[in-house]
């Protein structure tokens, strides 16, 4: 099946009635972004997502990528979409339009995005990987840099990549190997990367890698990493193409899934790159590119679980099997309460996690256009502590959604024509790339949680209690999702001060609950967003909306949710509570 309707109402409904578009006007360069103006945007991006890009994924996954004579092969269709992609602009929306582009917030980009990712994932990855390269390029490259690469990257007639891992340096960065040379006005590169998503191809005019490397005089470890930018084809003064870069595609990586993206191991041999930022200071300029890419990967999981929600769905309506309950007529699946309780499973969640993401997308635009330098940290923040969440946790429940997703289908999900199975090997990737879950789980306990002793969590916590504090619990809904969410709360407070009151006289401790910590908390802010979902619909249906069935339809997936899914917030709470005596019990010969 390649249908796919971009569900633009859920994604107004996010953003105008959850998130707000009043305060989003208030913020700088956001005058005059409203409900209309963002309709229209999601709209127009729907139709190159539906019409232009979707028909492409078949393909994309049956014939995949090739590496022949040197040159990387793409599937039919790509280079007629990416040109009505970038005919669109749709690679700059959100870049200063001092470069070209058209200067929106993330929270609209992000939409967006997500209609592009669920379109075709292998495809949207060049698009994604650009915009993550050309923010660290706007933030942290010099005007001259700026200058020549980011006109030419938000038009979309150069690609970026990220560059970051080596064969003995995965999440260990400190081990890479590459080095940089200093050269006149530049520096030779010299090393082998490898997972360089689209290293190479054909479909830019030129490729710009972000790479990761050492100076001869760096310190030993991560503080001795800089980044560099090398460019596929140098490029001149005068913004032309000059003569070939001595970067080289070795081979294409064989993957579970995504196949019809170029993954590469790339050998720099001596190119020519230019320092990003400050010597030593690489690290920091590449989190500029992994943070926005981690929100992403989130966003990423909303828009594979919500294709193949949309196919798992169209196939329950149409797969005649089996009989009403009393045995009368046979009927469609999605008649069978199993069935339903799988495609309210995949709804419910699908909803929350959209919400979550463009939330955090809200947050990051105050961090960033917000008049006070208080309100900035605080909302920093936020952003801070949620990041690994929207990765970790959106990401892992990916894999259930797509799995579900499957099932539906039966023995069709099992068979590659129907379509579904894809679905399911594509998802496996974003528990893996930016970051496993169990690093977004260390950096979510280690980094953010005991850094600050929890005051962040702590305020987190508070808006939580707020929102409980203000549902209308006269309805009966409203009164058991409030009644959940209570309960929930009580538990992820019991186990932070378990956390913070053992993690010094356990060294093992952290570590061996953070993956439970991560998945508590995000299945309890995505209950919270399923309160505040659910009372936004009282409303309306007591209003009268005119459309009506909508809200009813988004107030059954929050009870759902609440009722179904919330509830495991106390199973993870009470895994933490015992400690890590049993995880780090055995030997390793006992294994």
């Amino acid at each position: 099946m390649s249908q796919y309707e971009a569900p633009v109402k859920d994604m107004m409904f996010v953003l105008d009635q959850l998130i707000g578009l009043d305060d989003l006007n208030k913020l700088k360069d956001c005058e005059g972004i409203n409900n209309e103006f963002i309709e229209s945007v999601l709209t127009s991006a729907a139709e190159i997502g539906s019409e232009v890009i979707a028909p492409t994924n078949v393909d994309g996954d049956r014939y995949g990528v090739s590496l022949k004579n040197g040159v990387v092969e793409v599937p039919p269709g790509y280079q007629e979409a990416y040109d009505k992609y970038i005919q669109g602009g749709w690679n700059g929306l959100g870049f200063k339009p001092e470069f070209g582009g058209q200067g929106l917030p993330a929270t609209i980009a992000i939409p967006v995005n997500e209609i592009i990712m669920a379109a075709n994932f292998s495809w949207s990855h060049l698009a994604l990987l650009s915009q993550a390269a050309m923010r660290a390029m706007e933030i942290h490259a010099n005007d001259e840099l700026k200058n020549l690469y980011l006109p030419k990257m938000v038009s979309g007639k150069f690609s970026g990549t990220m560059v970051l891992t080596e064969s003995q340096a995965g999440s260990d960065l400190a081990a890479l190997n590459t080095t940089a040379e200093p050269e006149e006005q530049h520096y030779k590169i010299t090393g082998q990367k490898i997972f360089i998503t689209w290293g190479d191809h054909e479909l830019t005019d030129n490729i710009i890698h972000m790479v990761l490397a050492r100076l001869p005089d760096a310190p030993e470890g991560v503080k001795g990493i800089s980044l560099f930018l090398v460019p596929k084809y140098l490029v001149n003064a005068d913004g032309s193409l000059g003569k070939r870069n001595r970067v080289e595609t070795v081979s294409l990586e064989h993957k579970l899934g995504i196949h019809g993206c170029a993954t590469c191991v790339m050998n720099y041999d001596a190119a020519e790159g230019y320092l990003v930022g400050q010597p030593n200071q690489g690290l920091a300029c590449m989190f500029t590119m992994m943070n926005d890419a981690r929100i992403g990967v989130g966003n990423e999981s909303v828009a594979i679980a919500e294709r193949s929600y949309q196919q798992a769905l169209a196939y329950a309506k149409d797969r005649i099997q089996g009989t009403t309950h009393d045995g009368g007529k046979r009927v469609s699946i999605i008649h069978h309460p199993d069935v339903r309780r799988m495609l309210l499973t995949m709804k419910s969640q699908i909803e929350v996690m959209r919400a979550m993401v463009y939330s955090t997308a809200a947050e990051l635009d105050y961090s960033r256009k917000s008049e006070s330098t208080e309100d900035q940290k605080r909302h920093g923040d936020r952003v801070d502590l949620m990041t690994p969440i929207v990765k970790g946790w959106c990401s892992e429940v990916c894999q259930e959604l797509t799995s579900i997703g499957l099932q539906i289908h039966g023995g069709m999900g099992y068979i590659e024509e129907t379509g579904a199975a894809q679905h399911f090997r594509d998802a496996r990737i974003t528990t893996i790339y930016e970051g496993t879950t169990g690093i977004q789980a260390n950096d979510l306990v280690g980094r953010k949680i005991l850094k600050d002793k929890g005051l962040a969590l702590q305020t987190l916590l508070q808006d939580i209690e707020l929102t409980i504090s203000e549902l209308d619990t006269d309805h009966s809904i409203i009164a058991r999702i409030e009644h959940e969410l209570s309960e929930s709360i009580e538990s992820v407070n019991s186990s932070l001060n378990y956390l913070m009151n053992h993690y010094q006289d356990d060294q093992h401790l952290a570590g061996a609950v953070s993956y439970n910590f991560l998945m508590m908390l995000g299945t309890l802010i995505a209950g919270w967003q399923a309160a505040r979902s659910a009372q936004i619909a009282v409303q309306q249906i007591q209003s009268g909306a005119s459309d009506r069935e909508f809200y009813e339809s988004k107030l059954v997936g929050c009870q759902f949710f609440a009722e179904q899914i919330l509830p495991k917030v106390h199973a993870y709470g009470k895994s933490i509570r015992t400690g890590s005596a049993a995880t780090m019990a055995l030997s390793e010969d006992q294994f």
